[in-house]
């Protein structure tokens, strides 16, 4: 399956990493390893998955040090975005965003969400972005700009959550970090 968009590779504590549009089968194995742990495989696929208007991304190996535990072409982060609408408004939903514990806190998943962004919002023409966020990561989601705009409340088996908004006026409003290289 060939998937068109925009791609970057950057190099994170000696990772060299492709972001990139994916697959569901080529990040699904990580979004369940990391957001549905101890739960049916299932509990990582949604309903929106399949449609034609979600939009999936993913951070991929290249190449890495010796001492990295990582395989070439591994997914190491993911984001999914599916067109939901919010508060009566035209939307893409954030869902099943992760990257690999091993390798959080060094920018991976902060580079594919705005790579991720830019892309939808030029291709798709999406304005409004929203999630329903882990609380341990609304500080991740905040430092990208994001806002909240709900009380926490809970999500059965998966724990609390908050609604954060991401609104732009137009694609060109996303900048790439100055050291991506688009392909």
């Amino acid at each position: 399956m060939t998937i068109e968009g925009a791609t970057a590779v950057r190099v994170f504590a000696g990772l060299r990493v492709l972001l990139r549009r994916a697959s569901l089968a080529e990040i699904l194995m990580l979004r369940h390893a990391e957001l549905r742990p101890g739960l049916p495989r299932a509990s990582a696929e949604f309903a929106a998955d399949a449609e034609s208007a979600t939009r999936h991304f993913g951070a991929f190996v290249t190449a890495s040090s010796a001492r990295a535990t990582s395989a070439v072409g591994e997914a190491v982060a993911c984001a999914s975005f599916m067109a939901e609408p919010h508060a009566g408004e035209a939307a893409y939903q954030l869902r099943g965003m992760a990257t690999r514990a091993d390798v959080a806190r060094r920018g991976i998943g902060g580079a594919l969400l705005r790579l991720a962004l830019r892309e939808v919002a030029m291709h798709d023409h999406a304005r409004l972005f929203w999630c329903n966020a882990r609380l341990a990561a609304v500080p991740f989601y905040r430092q990208m700009g994001w806002r909240i705009t709900s009380e926490v409340f809970d999500v059965p088996s998966v724990g609390p959550h908050r609604v954060m908004t991401f609104r732009v006026s137009s694609a060109a409003e996303l900048r790439l970090e100055r050291d991506d290289t688009l392909a």
